[in-house]
């Protein structure tokens, strides 16, 4: 009798022992389940906002060229902006074609970032400073490669850049030695106004009263224009961005140490785009040796006294 009991008392301990491991597997097989779905479901898929900029080791990719390579002066071109497509390869026409011996130079359109990658206006998920300013250093690095380029071919190299350009030409001074014989700057700051940049940081467009001294406060509460495509605001946001990012810099600081004596500096009095520089801009300007020209004119037609000066042998190239 006790022997039986004593057998009953170790079939129950057995049995216990093997409840006991079920429950402990069934709770490691559950823990492994979950584990598995929480990665399965907390897994952050990687974000794509747009292809890459990848400049191409072939510097010659980085612009549309018109003319003969054999001419011994190069006329390196930049587009206002921030463009999706240079003015050349859009309708041909650019302003420099004016010029009377225009005929006579390699004329060189040059890429912007935003041109050579026209991704970057296609951003899936958002587009930040931080983007834009590697944006705007692959923008200078492009400029950098086409002055290198020629200058090491021996080549007379004149780079001339309007409105977002007029801001690339100080920024690539800033960065990288100064390689070309001749800069001409039109429609651009030096020390951008400081309230336009706030709202490009915002996204918000701005334009300057008929003075170009003040920024119009334009309605931060007014709802988007409906009938504009959502596309059109990514856009925007790109750009509002890159403007911002290139002209938060003040390059009155950034350029005291250089020599900047091979500059002409066109400005325009009804500028509402970019505003008229300061006296303070100026004065820099000219204790630098800056050609400084002042044009009767909107941002848009600083072009046409930039040609006139050139003509009557003013402003020389």
């Amino acid at each position: 009798m006790k022997k039986m009991k004593h057998i009953t008392f170790y079939l129950f301990g057995l049995a216990c022992t093997f409840l006991v491991l079920g429950c402990e597997f069934s709770k490691t097989s559950t823990k492994n389940t979950i584990a598995e779905n929480t990665v399965a479901v907390y897994k952050e898929p990687i974000k794509h906002n747009y292809a890459p900029t990848v400049l191409s080791k072939d510097t010659t990719q980085l612009w549309l060229a018109e003319g003969s390579i054999e001419k011994d002066t190069v006329l390196i071109l930049g587009d206002g902006g921030p463009k999706n497509q240079l003015d050349y390869e859009f309708n041909g026409k650019i302003a420099m074609a004016y010029l009377p011996n225009f005929k006579n130079y390699y004329n060189v359109n040059l890429h912007q970032a935003t041109t050579y990658n026209e991704e970057i206006f296609n951003w899936k998920h958002e587009f930040t400073l931080d983007m834009a300013e590697k944006e705007t250093t692959n923008t200078s690095e492009i400029m950098y490669r086409a002055i290198k380029y020629f200058k090491d071919r021996g080549k007379y190299v004149v780079v001339a850049g309007h409105s977002y350009s007029a801001f690339v030409i100080p920024h690539y001074l800033a960065n990288y030695p100064s390689l070309a014989d001749k800069y001409i700057i039109t429609g651009g700051r030096f020390k951008a106004d400081s309230l336009q940049t706030v709202y490009q940081l915002k996204d918000v467009n701005t334009i300057f009263e008929e003075s170009g001294k003040s920024i119009r406060i334009p309605d931060e509460n007014r709802p988007p224009n409906p009938n504009r495509p959502k596309k059109y605001f990514q856009i925007r946001t790109a750009k509002n961005l890159l403007k911002a990012a290139i002209g938060k810099h003040d390059y009155t600081q950034l350029l005291k140490g250089k020599n900047l004596s091979n500059i002409t500096f066109f400005y325009g009095t009804k500028d509402r785009n970019v505003g008229v520089p300061t006296a303070y801009e100026l004065d820099f300007l000219r204790s630098k040796n800056v050609q400084v020209i002042e044009a009767d004119s909107d941002h848009y037609n600083i072009w046409k006294t930039m040609i006139d000066k050139i003509e009557s042998g003013d402003v020389s190239l």
